[in-house]
C-alpha cells in the first residue's frame, strides 16, 4: 500500500439530457478525502497466474474462466479455468490474436488468419471454435455478453461501424446507428450495448447506449472533451473522461439516468471496468507508475487492489474476481485477485403482478413494503394489475437491508390490508418478480388436486410443472414428482393447491401446461381435495394426404364411376369416386379433378394408408409420416384375386445344449411372406443377418449363436409387401447350458359348463417349457402323457381340475382350479381371483350370479382400514364401495390386503345373458376385462377403436404399473382376466364386453 495524494469523489449528479454541448460543468465534491489518506488494501488474495518469459496481456474474466493474448511474435489468445485449474491455448495456427473478451465460457478475439482482421469464437465448455464474422473488412476489439458479439468494423469507406451478431449463426451483422461518424471501443451486457462516437470527425468523442430489442440509442455524453474506453455492467455505464482536463472515470446509471464522477484528483485514472456495483481501474501517478484500484458503489469506498511494486494496468472483474497485466518481475504476467465478501447486502428489489381477491389491481393502487412494520419503500401501479418493471428504466418496490435484517419477513401492505406471501430476508437481495395478492373477500378452504396427467398420449414427465388459473390469474402451481401422476388422495399427500374465496363459486378453474390449456376444466363449488385427471395436447394437427394417379383393374383401365376407398387400420378414411377412366385426381395447385383426400392424426403416425375397390386392395400403399411431402402420385394396380395372408411359424435346430450355442433358425411360415423380422430374446442379432439398427429383416432362414446360459423367448414377424403380417412367439424355445427352466403351469378348458354327458377340451399354457403333464380332472379320472387332453364328464357336479407340469430338468409346478367345471344344471360355476399383499386392480370377467355380484364378497378381505374403491369417469370422482355395491364386468374395483388371499366368484349360469357394455367418458377411465382369455388391446378395443389412445394395467405382485399400452404401437400386447386397467378416451365412447 502507498500514501497518495488525492482528492476523491463519489457521486456527482449531473443532468446529462439537460447539457448543450458547450456547456462547461463544474463539479463540487460531496465527498472527500485528506490529502494524505491512506486508502485501504481491498480485503482479498492475490495470485500470480502466467510465469512464462513471454509476454501476457489483455485480460479478460467470467465467472470460470480468465482469458488473455500471449505474445511471441504474434498474439495467441489462452484461457485459465479457474475451478479445475486448466490452462489452454485456443488456437494454435499461424495468425495474429487479439484483444479477447470472454462471458459465459465462450471466447471471442479478432484474428488475421485470413490477411483481413476478422471475428472468431471458442466455446469452452463444447471444445469447439467457429468464425464469428468473417469477410473482407477488417474487424476489431470484439466483446460478447452470453452468445451476442459486437465488434468495430472498418468498413471500405475506412469509417468504422459497430458490428452486432449472434455465435452460431450464418447471418450478416446488424450495423448499430450507420452514419458518417467514427464508433469504436464497443462493450455489451445483456440487451445494452455502449461505445464511443466522434461526433466532429476530430476529437469530439462521446459515449452512446443502444438497447438492440427496443432499439433505444441513449447519449450519454455531450461533452466537447473526450469520453473513450466503455464499459457496461447491469445498470452501470463507466469510461474515461478528459472533461477537466486530465483523465477521470465517469459513471453513468441507465436506471435512474444520472451521470457520476468517480474519480476527480489530481491523478490521471483510466482502463475503467465494472461488474454489479464494483468498478476497477489505472491509476498513474506523477512519477508514471501505475496501479489498481477499485471503488465499491454500495458502501461507498475506494480500495487499493494492487499498489506495486511494478507497475499494473489492463483491469478487469468479474463478481468478486479482478485481473490484470502487470511488470513486476520484468515482463508482462496476468495476476488475479480474489475479493472478501463485503457488506452492506444488496437491497431487494421487487416487480411482478399484483392482484385484489385474485383480480388485477386497478391503477393509482400503493402497496407498501415493511420489516417489523417499518415501511421500507412503497410504489403506485400506473399498470392494471402490475406494479414495478425488470427494465433498466423502470420502477421497483426497493428494499434496503442490512446485517440485522437477515432472517426478518418483508411484507407487503395495500389499503391496510396485508398481501400474501411475504419474503424471508436470507442474505443479498436482488431484482425479482414477486406476485402479490390482498384478499378482502371471505375465504374458503382450498382447492386440492391430484391425479394423472399426460401430453400428447405420454405420461407427463417428472419435473413438468402445472398452472390452475381463475379468470385468466395464475392461483396454484405444481411441479410433478412422479412420472404420469401428480399430488395424491390422502390428506398427507401434496396437492396442485387452489386458494379459492366466496366470489370463485361457479367460475372454473383452467388447467396450464406452458401455453396449453388441459382438455379439462374444473368447476368451483367448494374448497375440497378431487382427483382431476389431466390431458394435455400440445403436437399440432398433421396435413392430410392428397393422392393422385393412375387406377387399373385386372390391367385395364378403370372405368368412370370406380369407388376407391382408403383405409386405415382397416378402417375407411375416405371413399373416392372416379370422374375419368383409368385416373383419378390431378396434380398442380389447383387441379381440376380434385385428388383423393386422406386426413390423418398424431396417432397415425407409422400407420399404412391402404386403397382398396371393394374387397381387391392395391399393391401401393403409403405409410404416415409426421413431414415430409403431403401431395403424392400413387399409381393404383386392383387385381382380382384378393391379397395371401400370412401364418407365421418357424423351428430351430438344436434347441438346447452348452454355450456358446449355434442355433439354426428355419422359417416355416405360410402365406408367401417376404419379410422377417427375428428377436432372439437376448437383444442380440446376427453378424451374418441383414440388420438395421437393432432390426433384423429379410432373413429367412437366419443362423443365430447364443453366448450366455439361459432360457430364451424366440418371436418372428413375418410380412410382405401387401401390408399382411403375422406374429410367432415361442415361450422358453431356446435352452442354453445346464440351467433348470422354471415352469409355471396353467390352463384352459372349454367348455366349462353344460349338461351330461359334458367332453371338455383342455389346453395347456404352462410357460417355461414342460414336457410332461399330470392331469387329475377332479372325478377320479388322471392323465399323464399329454398336454391338451379331452375329457368326458358323465356325472353332474363341480369338478376341480389339477395339472402338475414338469420338465426333463426336475423343475414342476402345480395348478389347481376350484370349482372349475360344473356339469348338469346346479350348482353354478365357480372361479376365484388372486389377491396379492398390497393394493389389487381387479374385476370379474364375467356376470356374477344373484345374490354373490356384490362387494361382500371381499368381506373376509383384510384390508387394514382402507376403503375399497371404483373410479367414475362421469363425475371424476372416487366411489367408496358397501357391502350392498353392485360388482359388474367391464367395472374395475381398487382393494387393499393385507396378506395374499383368494376372492371365489359363483357365475351366472343363465345361457340367454346379453353380453354387458359400459359408457365410457374422455379422459381416464377404470375398466375391467371380459372373457376368460388372455387377449390383444386392439382386439379387446375394437368396440371403441377409434377413440382409446393409451391402456395402462397395474401388476399387483410388483406394486407397480405395467409398461403403457399405446394404440398403434404395442397395442398386440395382451390383457388379462380378473385385472382392471385404465383407459384414456380421446372422446366418448361405448365399450362392449368381448364375452357374455
Amino acid at each position: 500500500m502507498k500514501i497518495a495524494s488525492l482528492l476523491m469523489v463519489l457521486m456527482f449528479l449531473l443532468l446529462v439530457p439537460c447539457l448543450a454541448e458547450e456547456e462547461i460543468v463544474e463539479f463540487e465534491p460531496v465527498v472527500s478525502f485528506s490529502a494524505e489518506e491512506l486508502i485501504a488494501q481491498a480485503p482479498g488474495i492475490e495470485e500470480q497466474m502466467t510465469f512464462d518469459s513471454v509476454f501476457d496481456w489483455d485480460p479478460r474474466v467470467d465467472e470460470q474462466y480468465v482469458t488473455w493474448t500471449q505474445y511471441e511474435g504474434q498474439g495467441k489468445v489462452w484461457y485459465y479455468d479457474m475451478k479445475s485449474g486448466n490452462r489452454q491455448m485456443v488456437a494454435n495456427i499461424m495468425s495474429d490474436q487479439n484483444n479477447p473478451d470472454i462471458s459465459g465460457g465462450i471466447i471471442v478475439w479478432d484474428d488475421n488468419r485470413h490477411k483481413n482482421s476478422d471475428i472468431y469464437s471458442y466455446n469452452i465448455p463444447m471444445h469447439k471454435e467457429s468464425p464469428v464474422y468473417v469477410d473482407t473488412t477488417n474487424k476489431f476489439r470484439p466483446a460478447v455478453s452470453q452468445d451476442m458479439v459486437v465488434f468495430e468494423d472498418f468498413g471500405n469507406d475506412d469509417i468504422r461501424d459497430i458490428g452486432m451478431v449472434k455465435v452460431g449463426t450464418s447471418a450478416r451483422p446488424v450495423y448499430i446507428n450507420p452514419n458518417d461518424k467514427d464508433k469504436a471501443n464497443p462493450d455489451i451486457d445483456g440487451d445494452w450495448i455502449v461505445y464511443q462516437q466522434l461526433d466532429d470527425n476530430k476529437n469530439d468523442w462521446n459515449i452512446y447506449l443502444y438497447n438492440y430489442k427496443t432499439d433505444k440509442t441513449v447519449q450519454v455524453t455531450r461533452d466537447l472533451r473526450i469520453q473513450q474506453n466503455p464499459r457496461i455492467s447491469g445498470d452501470y455505464v463507466v469510461w474515461e473522461d478528459n472533461r477537466n482536463g486530465k483523465w477521470d472515470i465517469f459513471m453513468y446509471n441507465i436506471k435512474k439516468d444520472m451521470t457520476t464522477a468517480v474519480t476527480f484528483d489530481d491523478y490521471d485514472d483510466v482502463e475503467p471496468a465494472v461488474s454489479g456495483s464494483k468498478i476497477v481501474w489505472t491509476r498513474y501517478d506523477q512519477e508514471n507508475n501505475s496501479d489498481i484500484y477499485m471503488v465499491n458503489l454500495q458502501i461507498p469506498k475506494t480500495y487499493a487492489v494492487c499498489v506495486g511494486p511494478g507497475n499494473q494496468i489492463r483491469p478487469d472483474i468479474y463478481g468478486d474476481k479482478v485481473v490484470w497485466q502487470d511488470d513486476r518481475f520484468g515482463g508482462w504476467d496476468i495476476f488475479i485477485y480474489t475479493l472478501e465478501p463485503d457488506t452492506p447486502f444488496t437491497p431487494y428489489q421487487f416487480y411482478g403482478p399484483v392482484t385484489f381477491n385474485y383480480l388485477p389491481a386497478p391503477v393509482g393502487t400503493e402497496i407498501i413494503a415493511k420489516i417489523d412494520e417499518v415501511t421500507k419503500d412503497s410504489i403506485v401501479t400506473t399498470q392494471e394489475g402490475y406494479y414495478g418493471g425488470a427494465g433498466g428504466f423502470a420502477d421497483q418496490l426497493t428494499v434496503k437491508i442490512n446485517q440485522a435484517d437477515i432472517g426478518r419477513q418483508i411484507s407487503f401492505w395495500s389499503g391496510g390490508i396485508q398481501g400474501a406471501p411475504s419474503v424471508t430476508v436470507s442474505g443479498d437481495g436482488k431484482m425479482m418478480e414477486q406476485p402479490l395478492n390482498f384478499i378482502y373477500a371471505q375465504p374458503l378452504p382450498d382447492l386440492l388436486f391430484y391425479g394423472s396427467v399426460t401430453i400428447d398420449g405420454q405420461p407427463a414427465a417428472k419435473g413438468t410443472v402445472l398452472k390452475a388459473m381463475i379468470d385468466g390469474v395464475v392461483r396454484g402451481s405444481y411441479e410433478i414428482t412422479q412420472t404420469g401422476q401428480y399430488g395424491g388422495e390422502y390428506e398427507t399427500d401434496p396437492a396442485l393447491r387452489v386458494p379459492i374465496t366466496v366470489d370463485d363459486i361457479g367460475k372454473h378453474i383452467t388447467f396450464m401446461e406452458g401455453e396449453y390449456a388441459a382438455g379439462q376444466t374444473f368447476q368451483i363449488t367448494s374448497g375440497g381435495r378431487f382427483r382431476q385427471d389431466l390431458t394435455f395436447t400440445t403436437i399440432p394437427p398433421m396435413s392430410p394426404y392428397e393422392f393422385y394417379g393412375y387406377v387399373q383393374i385386372d390391367g385395364k383401365s378403370a372405368p368412370v364411376g370406380t369407388t376407391i376407398q382408403a383405409k386405415i387400420d382397416n378402417t375407411v378414411v375416405t371413399t373416392y369416386v372416379t370422374r375419368y377412366a383409368g385416373s383419378y385426381g390431378a396434380p398442380g395447385q389447383a387441379p381440376d379433378d380434385p385428388r383423393l383426400i386422406v386426413p390423418v392424426t398424431e396417432a397415425d403416425a407409422g400407420k399404412t394408408i391402404s386403397f382398396w375397390i371393394g374387397t381387391i386392395r392395391a399393391g401401393a400403399t403409403q405409410v404416415i409420416t409426421r413431414g415430409g411431402e403431403r401431395i403424392i402420385r400413387k399409381d393404383l394396380d386392383f387385381g382380382s384375386s384378393p391379397q395371401p395372408g400370412i401364418n407365421a411359424d418357424f423351428t430351430a435346430s438344436p434347441r438346447s445344449g452348452p454355450a456358446p450355442l449355434t442355433v439354426q433358425f428355419t422359417d416355416l411360415s405360410t402365406g408367401g411372406p417376404t419379410m422377417w423380422f427375428w428377436d432372439f430374446g437376448d437383444g442380440v442379432i446376427p453378424a451374418n443377418a441383414t440388420c438395421s439398427g437393432t432390426d433384423c429383416h429379410n432373413i429367412a432362414n437366419p443362423i443365430h449363436t447364443y453366448a450366455r446360459e439361459g432360457t430364451y423367448t424366440v418371436t418372428l414377424i413375418a410380412s410382405n409387401q401387401y401390408g399382411a403380417s403375422d406374429t410367432e412367439v415361442k415361450t422358453g424355445y431356446i435352452t442354453v447350458g445346464q440351467i433348470t427352466p422354471g415352469i409355471q403351469a396353467d390352463f384352459t378348458a372349454s367348455p366349462r359348463s353344460g349338461s351330461k354327458p359334458l367332453t371338455v377340451q383342455f389346453t395347456d399354457l404352462s410357460t417355461g417349457g414342460p414336457t410332461m403333464w399330470a392331469w387329475n380332472f377332479g372325478d377320479g379320472t388322471t392323465e399323464g402323457l399329454l398336454a391338451n387332453p379331452t375329457h368326458t364328464y358323465v356325472n353332474d357336479g363341480t369338478y376341480t381340475v389339477t395339472l402338475t407340469a414338469s420338465n426333463q430338468f426336475g423343475a414342476s409346478d402345480t395348478e389347481v382350479k376350484s370349482g372349475y367345471i360344473c356339469v348338469g344344471g346346479s350348482p353354478q360355476p365357480v372361479d376365484s381371483i388372486t389377491i396379492y399383499p398390497g393394493w389389487n386392480f381387479i374385476s370379474v370377467p364375467k356376470k356374477l350370479a344373484p345374490g354373490k355380484d356384490t362387494a361382500a364378497i371381499f368381506s373376509h378381505i383384510q384390508v387394514d382400514g382402507h376403503s375399497i374403491f371404483q373410479y367414475d369417469a362421469v363425475t371424476g370422482q372416487w366411489i367408496t364401495m358397501t357391502s350392498s355395491s353392485p360388482i359388474k364386468p367391464l367395472d374395475a374395483v381398487w382393494i387393499y390386503s393385507r396378506v395374499a388371499d383368494k376372492v371365489s366368484l359363483t357365475y351366472d349360469s343363465d345361457p340367454l345373458q346379453t353380453p354387458p357394455t359400459k359408457e365410457l367418458r374422455k379422459g381416464w377411465n377404470a375398466i375391467g376385462f371380459t372373457g376368460l382369455e388372455p387377449l390383444e388391446a386392439k382386439f379387446t378395443f375394437l368396440s371403441v377403436q377409434d377413440k382409446w389412445v393409451n391402456c395402462l394395467g397395474f401388476n399387483e405382485e410388483k406394486q407397480q404399473y405395467d409398461q403403457m399400452i399405446i394404440k398403434g404401437r404395442n397395442d398386440d400386447a395382451r390383457l388379462y382376466p380378473y385385472s382392471g386397467y385404465w383407459l384414456f378416451m380421446s372422446d366418448n365412447g361405448t365399450l362392449a364386453a368381448i364375452s357374455a
